[in-house]
């Protein structure tokens, strides 16, 4: 047997191998989209990569809960301050680069297939996370918000867990944040469920080396058979034959949530595996770029469609590797200040909190 770790603990090496991961996958995001304006062949693995962020995301933030003495108004300055400092500065270059790209560039038709309508309305649903609930709401040419809004309400969801008292409190609160994420969000939940599952679950911590290995190296060949051979595209197939058109459209990306609750389990086998697995891999010799990959992944998921509608507005189509470069590079030297700026957001978030903690004493005090 491997020797058992305590319950929660995420060691050096694996954080280094979470982060190589979630690199990747962001790798994965960005280059699954570049054939939507441009005549490239690229894997097309995007979604897949959503799913690994869902796992990661419910095993992180179950271990980063665990680990401190952490109150509801903490959990919520720590969530908000990591996704507004990626989300809003996202949400302006979108709007930006979309008016110059459509007003300017020469082939603004790309931009045919963008609404532009109701502009506030997209702009502030993405800002408070609620372009996935019931209606998709499309903040312009930035397709990928929908997860983001999704991650938000899991994080609310396990909020309620963790803070709400035991009784009919708690599942009117819970019922109410699975009503306002919609039913597309609560259908990928059981994904993020996997991660905290992941963290939580004692006894996956005391499995065996050779079980260990065959989880890591088992699921990472699972992986690769459904990437590869597309075993996906039956799932598509049935759903195009029973489905109506109206509902496929409304389930969007989550559509074919049971091969991604399957998809889901392999990942968190894989993770699982990694425990023991990184411990006979030398990970640490990339520590420094898996690191600063790592570091810009959110913003490399935010940031890249409208990027690449903006080079399609100068690009022909059979650019699209040059585009490809071209996102990168652009992400590779905005990202990084705009992930900077998380403390700043953490600060002011923190002061807005005491202030608001403050007047309510106040008002109780008055009273």
């Amino acid at each position: 047997m491997t020797e058992v770790q305590a319950p929660g603990v995420i060691t050096e090496r694996e954080s280094l191998y979470l982060d190589l991961v979630r690199a990747t996958a962001a790798f994965l995001v960005v280059i699954d989209h570049a054939p939507i304006k441009f005549d490239v062949s690229v894997p097309r693995w995007g979604h897949h990569a959503v799913i690994i962020f869902f796992v990661l995301s419910g095993y992180v933030i179950s271990n980063t809960t665990s680990q401190k003495k952490i109150t509801l108004q903490s959990y919520m300055v720590a969530r908000l301050s990591r996704l507004w400092s990626v989300v809003v500065p996202t949400l302006l270059l979108t709007a930006l680069s979309d008016a110059v790209g459509s007003h300017f560039g020469s082939r603004p038709a790309v931009y045919y297939d963008i609404h532009f309508d109701y502009p506030l309305i997209r702009m502030f649903s993405a800002l408070f996370f609620l372009s996935e609930s019931w209606l998709s709401i499309q903040p312009f040419s930035n397709g990928v918000f929908w997860s983001t809004s999704s991650e938000f309400w899991y994080y609310m969801i396990f909020a309620v867990f963790m803070f709400a008292p035991l009784g009919r409190l708690r599942a009117i609160y819970l019922t109410a944040a699975m009503l306002i994420a919609g039913p597309k969000t609560v259908l990928l939940f059981p994904i993020w469920l996997m991660g905290v599952a992941l963290h939580r679950v004692a006894i996956f911590r005391r499995l065996s080396y050779k079980t260990s290995m065959t989880l890591w190296v088992g699921s990472l060949v699972a992986m690769a058979v459904i990437l590869i051979f597309r075993l996906y595209d039956p799932g598509f197939d049935l759903i195009n034959a029973t489905y109506h058109p109206a509902l496929l459209r409304y389930l969007a990306q989550a559509r074919l949530f049971w091969l991604d609750w399957m998809f889901g389990i392999l990942v968190t086998a894989n993770l699982l595996g990694a425990r023991v697995a990184v411990k006979r891999i030398p990970i640490e010799r990339l520590l420094v770029p898996i690191r600063w990959c790592a570091g810009i992944s959110f913003s490399s998921y935010l940031l890249h469609l409208p990027l690449y509608y903006l080079c399609a507005a100068w690009l022909p189509p059979n650019q699209g590797f040059v585009a490809i470069v071209l996102v990168f590079a652009a992400i590779a030297i905005i990202a990084p200040p705009i992930e900077r700026s998380r403390s700043a957001w953490r600060r002011g978030l923190e002061w807005a909190s005491a202030h608001v903690t403050t007047a309510r004493a106040g008002a109780i005090t008055s009273t």
